[in-house]
C-alpha cells in the first residue's frame, strides 16, 4: 500500500514537472463532467469582453495539452491550463511609456480580466475558477507606479473595489450580448478555431441587430443625487449627459478654424512676451 501511494505521488510529481499536470487534468475531466463546460464558459467570458471592448484576441486554449502545443501560452514551459490571449494597443503604448497611462485603459483591462469570473457566476451561480485572474489584476494594479505628484497608489481596498467594478461591468456586457456569448460558447464546444469564434460573435450580433457598444452605450450616468443615477435610456433634454462626442463630430472646416485661432493666440502671446522683455530692459 505504501509503495502504491509513493508511486502515485511520484507519477503526479513527474506529471506536474514535465507536462504541467496534463495527465491529472485529463483524469479530472473524466471524473468531473462539468469541468470542461466551466472552462469553456469562463474563457468565452474573457473572449467576448475583449472583442466588445476593441481588444483583438490573439488566441485561446482550453486545456493543458493545447497550452503545451501553443508557444503564445509558454509551449512546453507553460504553467497555463486554460487561457485567452488578447492585445490592447493603447495599454501597451501606455505601459511602455509612449503615452500617459489613462484610467480608461485600466478599466478596460479590469473588465476583460474579470470577464471569466463574471461568466461563471452567470452560468453556474458561483465562480470556482478565476484565482489566476484575480492575481493578474492585483499584480497589474500593484505595479502601477504614480508618475504625478498628486497620484495615489493602489492599495488592497481600491484593488478590491476595482475588481468588483470590473466584474459588474463584465456581467452587464455578457447579459446584453448573451446571444453572441451563446454563439461563441457553441463554437468553442465544437472545437472551432479563432476565426470561427470571431465569426460566430459577429454573425450573432448582425443577426440580432446588436450594435457595438461604441455606437450604443449600455447606459448613461445622469447627474442626479449624491453619486449620480444609472439609466439605460437617455432622458430627453438632459444637459448632464451628451450622447455625441464633440471631438468626433467636428468638421474639417471647424478643425481648420481651431488651428488658425491657436496660431493667432500664439502670436499674441509672443507679442506680450516681447513687451514684457522690453519693459524689463527699461527697468534695468
Amino acid at each position: 500500500l505504501n509503495f502504491l501511494i509513493f508511486s502515485t505521488l511520484f507519477l503526479a510529481f513527474l506529471d506536474k514537472l514535465l507536462i504541467n499536470g496534463a495527465v491529472f487534468e485529463t483524469a479530472t475531466r473524466i471524473g468531473m463532467p462539468d469541468y470542461t463546460p466551466k472552462i469553456i464558459r469562463h474563457e468565452a467570458g474573457h473572449f467576448l469582453c475583449a472583442w466588445l471592448l476593441g481588444c483583438p484576441v490573439e488566441g485561446f486554449v482550453l486545456s493543458t495539452w493545447a497550452a503545451l502545443a501553443d508557444p503564445r501560452f509558454g509551449g512546453k514551459r507553460t504553467t497555463v491550463s486554460a487561457g485567452t490571449s488578447f492585445f490592447d494597443p493603447n495599454l501597451s503604448d501606455e505601459i511602455n511609456g509612449r503615452k500617459p497611462l489613462t484610467r480608461a485603459s485600466i478599466d478596460r483591462y479590469s473588465v476583460i480580466v474579470m470577464g471569466g469570473i463574471a461568466a461563471e457566476a452567470l452560468n453556474f451561480g458561483r465562480a470556482d475558477g478565476g484565482a489566476g485572474d484575480e492575481m493578474a489584476l492585483v499584480s497589474f494594479l500593484n505595479n502601477l507606479n504614480p508618475r504625478a505628484g498628486g497620484a495615489v497608489s493602489w492599495n488592497m481596498d481600491s484593488i478590491k473595489n476595482q475588481a468588483r467594478w470590473g466584474a459588474a461591468q463584465a456581467v452587464l456586457l455578457l447579459r446584453e450580448y448573451s446571444v453572441c456569448y451563446d454563439a461563441l460558447v457553441d463554437a468553442m464546444e465544437r472545437g472551432g478555431d479563432l476565426g470561427e469564434c470571431v465569426y460566430a460573435i459577429e454573425d450573432a450580433a448582425a443577426t440580432h441587430g446588436l450594435p457595438s457598444i461604441a455606437k450604443r452605450p449600455l447606459g448613461y450616468i445622469c447627474d442626479q443625487g449624491l453619486y449620480g443615477e444609472w439609466v439605460t435610456d437617455l432622458p430627453e433634454g438632459d444637459p448632464a449627459v451628451n450622447k455625441q462626442d464633440p471631438i468626433n463630430d467636428k468638421t474639417i472646416s471647424e478643425e481648420d478654424d481651431e488651428i488658425v485661432s491657436l496660431e493667432e493666440l500664439k502670436k499674441q502671446m509672443e507679442q506680450k512676451l516681447q513687451k514684457i522683455d522690453s519693459e524689463l530692459d527699461k527697468l534695468l
